[in-house]
C-alpha cells in the first residue's frame, strides 16, 4: 500500500549518451524503475533518451506516464501533446485524451479537462461501459470542481517556510500546546553498504514557531525504517505513531506503535501495538486520538487496507480502555515496562469509506467532527479534505472543506488548534518546495490556515471565568518577535555559543577555511543526538542511565538547538539594523576540545569561524552579503585552540565517552559571539 509519501529517487546522469546501446540501456533502466514504482527515476531515464531521440512516441508515452505518476503534471502534459499530433494516436494510445484530461484537472484547468474527457468519449477506438462511466464521472467531477473553486470562502493559507519545510515530504502535523510535531522525509536511509540515496521519514518538532528539529527522545532510533504520524492522547501522556518498512520505491508497510510519557516527563521505550490493532500483512497507519462523547472516552482513529473495508485504504476506529489510558495509570519511572491492555476489534466507518482511499483522519472533540482526505469523493482533484459530524454512533454525510483548504493537488493531514479556526495541513499545491525544480515535481509541504469567523456568534458564548487563548498572529519561522517588556538588543546575543561536532566542519584536515555554512554543519550535528546518548551511557550503572541520557538531551535541546535558532534571530536583527543605516562589527571567538595538538586546534577553530562567516554571507539568500562587501558589516575573528579549553576536559584519545560524548567536552567545541559593536 501507499504511505502517501510519493517520494522517488533523483539520480545523476551523464548528459552525453552517444550510442544506441546506451540509449537502450537507459530505456531499460527506466522500464525497471517504473516497475518498481520509482516514477521519478523512470522519468529521468526516459528524458535522457529523449534528449537524443525525440521522435520515439512510445518513449514519449512512457515519459508522460512516469511524469504524471510523479506529479510532474506540466511535463506529463507536454509529453501527451507531443503524441497528440501523430496519426496513430487513437489506435496506439487510446487513453491519450483521457490522460490529458487528468493532468489538466490536476493543474486546476477544469474547463480544458472537460474538453479532453469529452474527446476521450468521442475518439476512443473501443470504449467499454466501464470507461464510458469513468469519463462521464470525471466530466461531472470537473464541473463540480469548477463550481467549488469559483466560490471563495475567506480561508487564509500560508506556507510555513524553510525553517519547517524541506524539498522532501513534510507531513502529519500534530499540535501539543505551543509545539508542532510533524514528520519529514528528508533523512538519509542507511543500507548494508552504508548510506544510500534513499530517504526515510522521522518525527520533528517546532516549538513556538521556531526551527524544526528532531525531538531527541521517545521514538525509535533507526536509519532503516520510517517513523512518522504522531498522535497524542488528550492528557498528553500516551503517544501513538507509525513505523513503516519500504516494499518498493512507492509502497510501504506500516504498523502502529505507542510510547508513554511518565510522571517525571520521561519517555518510556516504545512498543508495537498487538492484534487486532495491527494485522500481519496489512498496513495500519495515520493514528489520531481524541475524546468521543458517545464512547465516553478516548477513541483511536486510523487508516488501513485490512479486510472488511470497502477497498484500498479505509478509515477505522476503536475505543480505548479507559482503565489503562488514564493519568491514574501512569508509571512513575521509565524502568517500568509497558504492559498493554487487550484492544477491542476496530470497526470500519462504512458511512465515510469508498472504493477509493480515505486517509489522514483527525477528530476535533469540541464539535465531534471527523476530518479526513479522500481521492474518490467529488472534489477539486487529487486528495480533498472532507468533514463529517459524529452524531452518537452515526456519521453524517461528508462535506467538502471547500476552496482554500482544497486545491486541484493533494491536500492531506488537516488538523485544528483548540480555537477551532487555526490549523495546519500538508499539500503539494503551488507554493510548496519542489524536490525536482526543473519539472515542478514533488513534494508535500506544511501550510498553516485560518478559517473565517463564523457568520454569527453568541455574545455570551464564554464567561469571564473561562480561560481564552490569546489571539496570536502567525509568526514567520525565524523572524523576530518583540519581547513584551523590553526591545531586542545586541546584548541579548552577547556570549551566544554555536556548537560543533567533534573535528567538524571537515574532519582530518589542516585547512583554516571551509565551504560549509554553520547551518549545514549543525544540522548534521543535531542528527547525532541519538548516537551521543547511546555512547554516553555505555558502561555506566543502570541507576545513572536516566540522568546521563537527560544530560545529553538537555545539551542538544537547550544549548545546540537553541544556539542555532538564536543565531538565525541575530542574523535577522543585524539585517534590520543595517537597513536602518548602522555600521556594525561582530566579534567571534573559536574554541575546541583538547583532543589534538595546539596548532591543529587553532586551525580547527578558524575553520569553525569560517563556517559561521559563510552563514552570515548566505543568510536569507545573501541579504547580508552587500553589507559585508561594503564594510558596513565586519566580522572580527579571535581564534583559540586547546589552550583556552576548560580544565578537567579529557584529552585521552581512547576515552571517547569523556573526550567526545561528554556534554562538558561538547561544550568546548564552539564559536562564541563576543559582542556586536555599533560604529
Amino acid at each position: 500500500m501507499k504511505l502517501f509519501l510519493l517520494v522517488f529517487s533523483l539520480i545523476a546522469f551523464s548528459p552525453y549518451i552517444t550510442t544506441s546501446q546506451s540509449l537502450k540501456a537507459y530505456e531499460k533502466a527506466g522500464d525497471k524503475a517504473f516497475v518498481k514504482k520509482d516514477f521519478g527515476a523512470a522519468a529521468q531515464y526516459y528524458a535522457s533518451v529523449l534528449s537524443r531521440h525525440d521522435q520515439d512516441f512510445d518513449l514519449w508515452w512512457k515519459y508522460g506516464e512516469s511524469s504524471r505518476l510523479y506529479s510532474s503534471f506540466s511535463e506529463a502534459e507536454r509529453s501527451y501533446l507531443k503524441i497528440l499530433g501523430t496519426k496513430a494516436r487513437h489506435r496506439k494510445y487510446p487513453m491519450l485524451n483521457y490522460r490529458l484530461g487528468e493532468v489538466k484537472k490536476s493543474q486546476g484547468d477544469y474547463k480544458a479537462a472537460i474538453a479532453y474527457f469529452e474527446k476521450s468519449l468521442n475518439e476512443h477506438a473501443n470504449p467499454d461501459t466501464s470507461f464510458i462511466a469513468l469519463a462521464k464521472s470525471e466530466i461531472e467531477n470537473c464541473r463540480l470542481a469548477d463550481s467549488i473553486a469559483s466560490q471563495p470562502n475567506g480561508v487564509t493559507v500560508k506556507h510555513l517556510g524553510k525553517n519547517i519545510n524541506s524539498p522532501w515530504y513534510d507531513f502529519a502535523p500534530s499540535i501539543v500546546g505551543d509545539t508542532l510535531f510533524y514528520s519529514s522525509y528528508r533523512f538519509d536511509k542507511r543500507s548494508k553498504k552504508g548510506k544510500s540515496k534513499e530517504k526515510i521519514s522521522k518525527v520533528m518538532l517546532s516549538s513556538k514557531g521556531g526551527r524544526g528539529r528532531q525531538p531527541g527522545r521517545g521514538f525509535p532510533s533507526t536509519d532503516t525504517a520510517h517513523v512518522a504520524h504522531t498522535a497524542f492522547s488528550p492528557d498528553g501522556h500516551y503517544v501513538f505513531f507509525t513505523v513503516c518498512q519500504d516494499i518498493n520505491a512507492y509502497d510501504k508497510h506500516c504498523d502502529l506503535w505507542m510510547t508513554i510519557i511518565d510522571r517525571r516527563n520521561r519517555w518510556l521505550p516504545p512498543v508495537k501495538l498487538p492484534e487486532p490493532i495491527n494485522l500481519p500483512g496489512f498496513t495500519t497507519t495515520q493514528p489520531n486520538v481524541a475524546f468521543d462523547e458517545s464512547s465516553h472516552g478516548p477513541v483511536l482513529w486510523f487508516a488501513s487496507d485490512r479486510p472488511g473495508g470497502k477497498g484500498n485504504m479505509d478509515l477505522w476506529q476503536v475505543p480505548l480502555d479507559t482503565n489503562f489510558f488514564c493519568e491514574c495509570n501512569l508509571p512513575f519511572t521509565r524502568l517500568k515496562s509497558i504492559e498493554l491492555p487487550e484492544f477491542k476489534e476496530p470497526t470500519n466507518i462504512e458511512e465515510l469509506n469508498t472504493s477509493g482511499n480515505e486517509i489522514t483522519p483527525f477528530f476535533y472533540p469540541e464539535t465531534q467532527q471527523l476530518y479526513y482526505s479522500s481521492d474518490k469523493l467529488p472534489g477539486l482533484g487529487g486528495y480533498d479534505v472532507f468533514s463529517s459530524k459524529k452524531d452518537g454512533i452515526v456519521y453524517t454525510k461528508p462535506e467538502n472543506a471547500g476552496a482554500g483548504i482544497n486545491t486541484s493537488y493533494n491536500d492531506l493531514y488537516f488538523v485544528l488548534k483548540s480555537d477551532g479556526r487555526e490549523g495546519y495541513l500538508s499539500s503539494n499545491r503551488k507554493g510548496a518546495l519542489y524536490l525536482d525544480e526543473k519539472n515542478k515535481a514533488c513534494c508535500n509541504d506544511l501550510f498553516s490556515f485560518i478559517l473565517p469567523q463564523p457568520a454569527k456568534e453568541s455574545v455570551d458564548s464564554t464567561t469571564s471565568e473561562e480561560k481564552q487563548e490569546p489571539n496570536t498572529e502567525d509568526v514567520q519561522p525565524g523572524s523576530i518577535t518583540e519581547k513584551p517588556d523590553k526591545e531586542l538588543s545586541f546584548d541579548d546575543f552577547k556570549g551566544l555559543p554555536l556548537f560543533f561536532d567533534n573535528d567538524e566542519p571537515e574532519k582530518r584536515t589542516r585547512k583554516t577555511q571551509t565551504s560549509l555554512s554553520y547551518d549545514e554543519t549543525v544540522r548534521d550535528y543535531l542528527n547525532q543526538q541519538d548516537e551521543y546518548r547511546s555512547q554516553f551511557v555505555k558502561g555506566i550503572a543502570k541507576d545513572k542511565v536516566d540522568h546521563a541520557e537527560q544530560a545529553i538531551d538537555d545539551f542538544f535541546d537547550n544549548e545546540v538547538r537553541n544556539g542555532a535558532d538564536k543565531f538565525l534571530q541575530l542574523c535577522d536583527f543585524l539585517l534590520e539594523r543595517l537597513k536602518a543605516g548602522e555600521n556594525l562589527e561582530v566579534t567571534l571567538k573559536g574554541y575546541t576540545s583538547p583532543r589534538a595538538n595546539s596548532d591543529y586546534n587553532l586551525r580547527l577553530a578558524k575553520r569553525r569561524i569560517s563556517s559561521v562567516r559563510n552563514q552570515f554571507e548566505r543568510h536569507a539568500d545573501g541579504a547580508l552579503l552587500p553589507y559585508l562587501q561594503s564594510g558596513k558589516l565586519t566580522i572580527t575573528e579571535v581564534s583559540f585552540g586547546e589552550t583556552k579549553a576548560s580544565l578537567g576536559i579529557s584529552d585521552d584519545l581512547k576515552d571517547l565517552r569523556n573526550s567526545i560524548y561528554h556534554p562538558n567536552a561538547a561544550r568546548e567545541r564552539r564559536v562564541e559571539l563576543v559582542e556586536v559593536l555599533i560604529h
